[in-house]
């Protein structure tokens, strides 16, 4: 009985590591194929309803993102519901698709694309990091049907 109880736990740890690898895979490339800017790095998450993960440089920002039909509107949303917060927004069409832009007092950062239901959000510590978010996340052009 002992020896099934451990082979089930060694089952269930080498699922989630390989899972864990999986995700930080160098092959598992960024969404809507977004380029990173050199040093960055990618990493799928795992979501519940949504695509879900996070692109990064070691000492730069964090970009998160939320893609997927029931991931809503995070720029609309703080533009609306934190209106005391807001630094500035602006709107545009990129692409050929619309774009939010939405700042926060604290810094923080929200991209996103309502018609393919994408969101991408950071914390800008410094104008570097607002110059590498934008340079990265305003890349992203999913296929027509992909990600919707």
């Amino acid at each position: 009985m002992k020896i099934v109880l451990w082979l089930a736990i060694v089952a269930v740890v080498v699922g989630s590591l390989s899972v864990a690898l999986r995700a930080a895979s160098a092959d598992d490339p960024p969404p809507g194929s977004i380029t990173l800017l050199d040093g960055f790095k990618h990493q799928k998450l795992q979501g519940i309803d949504t695509r879900v993960g996070k692109i990064w440089k070691d000492g730069g920002i964090t970009i998160q993102y939320d893609i997927g039909r029931l991931s809503g509107n995070y720029a609309k949303q703080q533009r609306e519901y934190q209106a005391d917060q807001l630094l500035w927004s602006k709107q545009q069409t990129w692409h050929g698709q619309p774009v939010e832009l939405t700042m926060m007092k604290d810094r923080q950062l929200y991209v996103s694309f309502p018609e393919r239901h994408a969101n991408f959000y950071g914390k800008v510590q410094k104008e570097e990091d607002l110059v590498d978010a934008l340079l990265m996340v305003l890349t992203y052009l999913p296929a027509e049907k992909a990600e919707r």
